[in-house]
């Protein structure tokens, strides 16, 4: 009888492992240098290394999987941007989109601060690799600092992030 009850904790832990998404880089992971195309932000039209510039500054980054899900998004990053401004916190969000629809995206949403990208056409599935990037997931969003990943959440809800980089960073 206990070897029955351990066998059906063990599968109940297997299975409930399996059905949650991993994507991104867990905490604790090191992130690495890139160069997305930026379309909208700080940066736009360029090919700036977020991690290169930022070095030791917070970084929010969010990966969606397309411009719905980027939509869903970007005004509640843009509201995280301007709230942790004074703790040097900058956002990076990077869509599988087109230019245009990115451009129409950060009119809508009036992107300022948020960094609105596109992965390199010609390196894309590379670097989505070395983010470990899931293409089946809505969204990948990652903080971190000093190169390191402090936070990861997967197909989060934009509140969650909020409430999780408000803990993390606190409002200067």
């Amino acid at each position: 009888m206990r070897a029955i009850l351990i066998l059906c904790c063990s599968l109940f832990v297997s299975v409930a492992m399996a059905a949650e998404p991993t994507s991104g880089l867990r905490p604790g992971d090191e992130v690495s240098a890139w160069e997305p195309i930026h379309v909208a932000g700080p940066h736009a039209g360029t090919k700036t290394c977020p991690v290169c510039t930022y070095l030791d500054a917070p970084v929010l980054l969010a990966f969606a999987k397309d411009v719905a899900a980027a939509e869903k998004l970007a005004k509640s990053l843009e509201a995280i941007a301007i709230a942790h401004a004074p703790g040097k916190l900058k956002v990076v969000l990077v869509v599988d989109g087109t230019e245009d629809e990115l451009r129409k995206l950060a009119k809508e949403a009036s992107l300022k601060s948020v960094m609105l990208c596109r992965p390199d056409p010609e390196r894309k599935e590379k670097q989505l690799k070395a983010y470990k990037i899931d293409a089946a997931v809505s969204n990948t969003i990652l903080l971190y600092q000093d190169y390191i990943v402090k936070q990861a959440w997967t197909d989060a809800a934009p509140s969650d992030v909020k409430k999780a980089t408000d803990k993390y960073l606190p409002k200067r």
